[in-house]
């Protein structure tokens, strides 16, 4: 059919033999419960935190021939409870909405979707998050070839001047991507070119991840380079069990006409570098040991132990946001570097459970041990900061 006659039957809910219009709807739900302890290291600072947030997505998906559109609502709601007052947060908005056609020469895509690249280090959907991210833009995808450009469209602490477009090409050797950055911030303009590429493959019987990433730019007056590589391997023993190690390197360090700090993008934090999400992907140095355990079809058990440095001992610790951590009348950075570069520890358990094809349960706990740099920051009385979380969710 014309594309002309495709619009127009469209628009008209007419349809005839060869094409007819199909709708699906569905919904998402999500729980989650959490509980933090002394998230600054400091037992005399009463910063305990207990969060309860709740996620709810009524979507419906239009598809007429090579044409498909998805409608997504989102509301997300968080109540939190402190020793110093209660609070509660809440959101509504257009999670998806985007009109896609599906020609034979490729796939574009104009609307509000979302972009997830690789183990998303550097653009992803952070769906841990309760409002998540999504992109307002275009994107067009034919085999192996990737193009897109856009704006965030939702996300928490929303950046409203950011922008990013990039290229994507998949090829023997792994994925190469291309990404350029430009915000307005405080300190003046910012321009990131990233060059990134993430290869997956078996070294013996053992299976490898490894992803590398190199950046120039400007931020602000400053010029800006920097890089980062993370490998992640992983050992089957047998069908139930599997064993890892990773290292991960983002650099960091900064000076009056220069900045080394590497620049996380938009990533989806929380899949890495310990689950308690105390530490970023900038300015660290990062070796992990790690076990998965197959309980049964339906449940999956992780332990991982993770030891974390600084890669300058003069730049700050930043957290999954990409700022500086936060610690009881500053931030934590020496620009001395007297402190050290040894963060600290953390240990993490977590347990993964399905119910059928539409539920899930998660339980996990993390443990973070202070190192010398955060010890000679907070003062002898500091001590280790604890987090769980309960989560279930369920599609319609």
């Amino acid at each position: 059919m014309p594309l002309t006659s495709s619009l127009l039957a469209l628009a008209l809910g007419t349809t005839n033999d060869a094409t007819k219009l199909d709708i699906k709807t569905d919904v998402d739900t999500r729980f989650r419960f959490e509980r933090r302890t002394d998230r600054d290291f400091l037992s005399t600072n009463r910063d305990n935190r207990s969060d309860l947030f709740t996620r709810f997505r009524p979507g419906v998906t239009l598809t007429y021939g090579q044409w498909v559109s998805q409608l997504r609502l989102q509301y997300s709601h968080s109540l939190r409870w402190t020793s110093t007052g209660n609070g509660s947060t809440e959101n509504r908005d257009l999670d998806l909405g985007y009109i896609q056609y599906k020609g034979e020469t490729g796939t574009f895509t104009i609307g509000r979707f979302k972009l997830n690249f690789g183990n998303e280090r550097l653009i992803g959907g952070s769906e841990w998050t309760n409002m998540s991210r999504s992109f307002d833009g275009i994107r067009y995808q034919s085999g192996k070839l990737d193009v897109f450009a856009a704006k965030i469209g939702v996300q928490a602490n929303r950046p409203k001047d950011a922008r990013i477009a990039g290229v994507r090409y998949a090829n023997k050797f792994g994925d190469t991507m291309y990404i350029l950055k430009t915000d307005e911030v405080g300190a003046g303009d910012v321009t990131i070119h990233t060059l990134n590429h993430h290869w997956k493959g078996n070294f013996g019987k053992a299976k490898a991840d490894i992803e590398v990433s190199g950046q120039v730019g400007e931020v602000g007056p400053r010029d800006h380079s920097a890089y980062a590589v993370t490998a992640n391997f992983t050992l089957p023993v047998n069908p139930q069990l599997s064993l890892g190690l990773i290292g991960n390197i983002a650099t960091g360090g900064q000076s009056a006409g220069h900045t080394k700090t590497f620049d996380t993008l938009y990533p989806t934090a929380h899949k890495f570098n310990g689950s308690a999400d105390l530490q970023g992907f900038r300015n660290m140095q990062e070796l992990t040991f790690f076990a998965n355990y197959k309980t049964d079809p339906n449940g999956s058990l992780k332990v991982s132990y993770h030891n974390f440095w600084l890669f300058d001992d003069t730049d700050a610790w930043y957290g999954v946001t990409g700022a500086p951590n936060a610690r009881f009348g500053g931030t934590f950075v020496d620009a001395t570097g007297a402190s050290g570069s040894e963060v600290g520890s953390e240990i993490d358990i977590e347990y993964n459970r399905s119910f059928g094809k539409n539920g899930t349960f998660a339980l996990g706990f993390a443990v973070f041990e202070p190192g010398d740099f955060i010890k000679s920051l907070v003062g002898g009385a500091s001590k280790r900061s604890t987090w769980g979380y309960a989560q279930y969710s369920i599609k319609f």
